[in-house]
C-alpha cells in the first residue's frame, strides 16, 4: 500500500515538474518595478512611431536578435527621426520586445553599441493606430488607459517632421512639352521649304 501512495504521489511531483517547465521558461525575464519618472530617465530616446518592417538579424538558434524599423510620430525625449531602427532580443525569456508590424508603440529606448535597443522592461506599450501626441483617453493594448504619472513624466513630445514633400511628377508635362516644341518645329521647317519651293 505505501508503495502505491510513493508510487502515485512521484507520478504527481513528475506531472507537475513537466507542465511548471515552459512556465518557468517563460518568466525568465523579471522586470524590476519602475515609475514612469525612473523609465523617461533611464532611457536615451522615448518617442511614439509606427513600426515599418520588422527583421531577424540572428537565428533563433543562438538566440535570436530582432531589429524593427519604425516611422516616427512624436518625440518625448531624444533626437526627432523620420525613421527610427531599434534592436530587441527575439526571445520572451531573453527579455525581448515583440514588435507588430503596423502597429503603433510608445518606445522606451537606450543606446546599446551604435544604435537604439529596447526590452521588455523598458516600459514600452502598443498605443492605438493614429500620430496625435498622447492623451489620457489614450488606451494601451492589455493595460487600459495611460495613466496621469507616465503623461507628466513624459512631458512636451515635438513633431517629427517627415522631411519634405516629395516632387510632384512632371513626366507627364515634360512629355507634352518636347512633343509641343517638336510640332512647333516640324511646322516651321515645312513652312521654310514651301518658300524656297516657290
Amino acid at each position: 500500500m505505501m508503495m502505491r501512495v510513493l508510487a502515485a504521489f512521484s507520478m504527481a511531483t513528475a506531472l507537475f515538474l513537466v507542465s511548471a517547465g515552459p512556465v518557468t521558461a517563460a518568466a525568465g525575464c523579471s522586470c524590476a518595478i519602475r515609475t514612469p519618472k525612473q523609465q523617461v530617465s533611464e532611457a536615451t530616446a522615448v518617442f511614439t512611431a509606427t513600426v515599418t518592417d520588422v527583421r531577424v538579424d540572428e537565428p533563433m538558434l543562438n538566440g535570436g536578435a530582432v531589429t524593427a524599423r519604425l516611422r516616427g510620430d512624436h518625440v518625448y525625449k531624444g533626437t526627432p527621426n523620420a525613421e527610427v531602427e531599434v534592436f530587441t532580443e527575439a526571445q520572451g525569456a531573453a527579455c525581448g520586445y515583440e514588435f507588430v508590424k503596423g502597429a503603433r508603440y510608445l518606445v522606451f529606448a537606450r543606446t546599446r553599441d551604435s544604435g537604439l535597443a529596447t526590452t521588455m522592461c523598458s516600459g514600452n506599450r502598443r498605443l492605438p493606430a493614429g500620430d496625435h501626441p498622447l492623451r489620457l483617453s489614450d488606451r494601451t493594448q492589455g493595460m487600459g488607459p495611460l495613466t496621469p504619472e507616465l503623461i507628466t513624466a513624459l512631458g512636451t513630445p515635438v513633431r517629427v517632421d517627415a522631411g519634405p514633400a516629395p516632387a510632384p511628377d512632371r513626366t507627364g508635362v515634360t512629355v507634352i512639352a518636347v512633343l509641343a516644341a517638336a510640332i512647333v518645329l516640324a511646322g516651321a521647317t515645312w513652312v521654310r521649304r514651301r518658300a524656297r519651293a516657290r
